[in-house]
């Protein structure tokens, strides 16, 4: 059996001799173990050292093993019990798994099984302390004062700017190019800010042509268009109280441009169709990867809604010119995989990290997430190294795919992979797995995943 030193175990008996002897077993086995002939003993004892297992006589003279269970999980619900029963009295040992036990052993005890029950615990225990670091792990990311990462005196700038800015009023226009964290840097805004309690109601400017911007943006009226069947309220009525985050404002339409000023300037604004004036308090935050001083200049953007947005700057800087804060995000996307998926974390050997730094991110922090997905998705189960990275990143096809029998499919397959997201790659690898294999149950094996998940997956497609 693995030798557990961490793992401690107490013994609790009537009878001295069982005690010595089952102590004397535990520690043979390397494991932490204490020997008791009183319950009194025991409650004492736990009010000041950790335990993991109480292995504890049901008949005993002056507190039974019914009622040390109960005292003992209320203390420290926790702790794992197993209960030692004598031949007759099997029954009590079920009511006491019914009332928190792990598990129960008979008079004599048997040692093989007490060893089987014993690593049985030991490995559950183990899972749930991993868990628990993991979920900690989360709780941190989820309170962290921004949930970007870096050091560098650029990043440290931003920050600094978030928390002088957040609790004001003003309006925000956040610039930066694709991928920089221009909408975790609106989140942090409004987290910090006075409205935090109040929605942040995020719409994508350029996603959307002019009309359905402008009903996105300010609602309509029954009867306002075809299909316009009912009224329905806009994004800013949706923020009343809060923030809007209009993101890459650069690409709305100019007519749109002249309301949203009106609401700027006014606090108010009509539905398309409507002609009824509301009035909205909402903070606007704004982001852009555009120069819009240069569409300004051509015509494309109202100077004056430019200079009601520009109240207060910040210019997030690409990752290129923040190079030492490379290995950072690596460590935090693949902390927080592992989290996601309940596991230890994958980090990248020294000659894989070096790659990583060397490259200069022309699709910044979302790239560099990209990547570190799909390289901890390739690692499976050991450290991301060269041959996991996509082949842009490594200097020659010949060392990608050294070490690997089939290292040029992997460098193709890669190739493939560029420019997807994670979920259209998945795909990708399921249908052309399920092309290459007979069954589905090989293609199982070959990804790592379950029959189940692909008969979902292909559900979900309509394959």
């Amino acid at each position: 059996m693995s030798k557990a030193p961490d793992f401690r175990i107490i013994v609790v008996d009537d009878e001295p001799r069982v005690v010595e002897g089952l102590v004397e077993l535990l520690r043979l086995d390397g494991y932490a173990a204490e020997g008791f002939s009183r319950p009194e003993q025991v409650l004492k004892y736990l009010e000041s050292a950790a335990v993991d297992l109480l292995l504890t006589d049901l008949k005993m003279p002056e507190i039974d093993g019914l009622e040390l269970l109960e005292r003992v999980k209320n203390a420290n619900p926790g702790i794992g019990v197993v209960m030692i029963t004598g031949q007759g009295s099997v029954d009590d040992a079920v009511r006491a798994m019914k009332a928190g036990a792990d598990d129960y052993l008979v008079k004599p005890v048997n040692i093989d099984e007490l060893e089987i029950i014993i690593e049985r615990l030991r490995k559950q225990r183990k899972l749930l302390d991993e868990n628990r670091v993991l979920r900690e792990v989360v709780r941190q990311r989820q309170t962290a004062d921004h949930d970007f990462v870096g050091r560098s005196p650029a990043m440290e700038k931003i920050f600094q700017a978030i928390r002088n800015v957040a609790p004001t009023l003003a309006t925000v226009l956040i610039e930066g190019e694709t991928g920089t964290g221009k909408e975790l840097v609106a989140r942090a805004l409004h987290r910090f800010s006075n409205r935090a309690d109040k929605p942040l109601i995020t719409i994508n400017c350029a996603a959307l042509h002019e009309g359905l911007l402008e009903s996105e943006l300010f609602g309509h009226v029954k009867g306002a268009f075809t299909g316009a069947v009912r009224n329905k309220p806009g994004k800013f009525a949706l923020a009343d109280g809060g923030t809007i985050f209009l993101d890459e404002i650069g690409d709305m339409p100019l007519s749109v441009q002249a309301k949203l000023l009106r609401v700027l300037v006014s606090g108010e604004f009509q539905q398309v169709g409507g002609e009824k004036t509301h009035f909205v308090d909402v903070r606007v935050l704004a982001a852009t990867n555009k120069d819009l001083r240069a569409a300004v200049r051509e015509g494309g953007f109202r100077e004056d809604l430019y200079y009601r947005l520009n109240v207060v700057q910040l210019n997030l800087p690409p990752l290129r010119e923040r190079p030492g804060d490379i290995a950072l995000l690596v460590k935090y996307f693949c902390e927080r995989i592992a989290a996601r998926e309940q596991r230890p974390p994958l980090y990248p050997e020294r000659e894989a990290m070096r790659r990583l730094e060397a490259y200069n991110w022309p699709g910044n922090v979302r790239e560099l997430e990209n990547v570190v997905e799909r390289a901890v998705i390739y690692a499976k189960d050991r450290p991301v190294q060269v041959d996991d990275l996509p082949d842009y990143l490594v200097e020659s096809r010949k060392e990608a795919g050294r070490g690997r029998p089939d290292g040029n499919r992997n460098c193709r397959e890669r190739d493939h992979f560029a420019g997807l997201t994670i979920r259209e790659m998945e795909k990708e690898m399921i249908l052309a797995a399920l092309k290459r294999c007979p069954s589905k149950a090989q293609a199982a094996r070959e990804l790592g995943i379950s029959v189940r998940k692909i008969e979902y997956r292909l559900k979900e497609w309509g394959c």
